[in-house]
């Protein structure tokens, strides 16, 4: 009796989790309301702390892989991509960093607008937090903000001269690393 469960146990396949869900998707989009989940977002906020959320991009995309395997490729990334990272601080499931931007990445990442368009733009920095958490069916669910800072001079002789510009983000470096890692992060063939 012993030997015959030695042996159904041995012959029944073992994998992890995610597994059989990479071998059919390894990526997927995040369910809606992904970014506004949890008490907090129910609770009434001041005007000014909403524009403030406004501000912050948002990008969100889940994965059939452990979140740690997915933070150390985005550490792995910003190496390969020579960012010039300032302040950083890791955990786990989280990475917050400082990334310095050319005045080129800075005009690439940001919206345009009125109040800023006099402005003789330097460069910048992008302060990025990518959280990543485990979510139903094998996946980790990586979230990614950002928030811009630009600095310049300003054109109009006659404005208040300000050490810095909080600006909007246009998306696009939150999409470049979504894209990243769901080209990292393809099913398996």
């Amino acid at each position: 009796m012993f030997h015959f469960l030695h042996i159904l146990l041995m012959s029944a396949p073992i994998a992890a989790p995610h597994q059989n869900i990479v071998a059919s998707v390894a990526a997927r989009s995040c369910a809606e309301g992904w970014d506004s989940s949890g008490p907090e977002a129910k609770k009434k906020r001041p005007k000014h702390a909403k524009e403030e959320q406004q501000n912050k991009a948002r990008a969100c995309i889940e994965l059939a892989f452990p979140p740690l395997e997915i933070q150390e490729y985005l550490q792995s990334y910003a190496r390969s991509q020579q960012w010039k990272i300032s302040k950083e601080r890791v955990t786990e499931d989280s990475w917050t960093i400082s990334r310095e931007l050319s005045k080129e990445e800075l005009l690439e990442a940001t919206k345009r607008n009125t109040n800023t368009a006099r402005i003789d733009w330097t460069g910048g920095i992008v302060l990025v937090h990518i959280s990543t958490v485990q979510v139903a069916d094998g996946f980790a669910r990586t979230m990614i903000r950002a928030s811009f800072r630009g600095y310049g001079q300003n054109g109009d002789q006659f404005a208040q001269q300000r050490e810095y510009w909080e600006l909007e983000s246009n998306n696009n470096f939150e999409t470049s690393i979504t894209a990243a890692l769901q080209t990292h992060f393809k099913p398996s063939q």
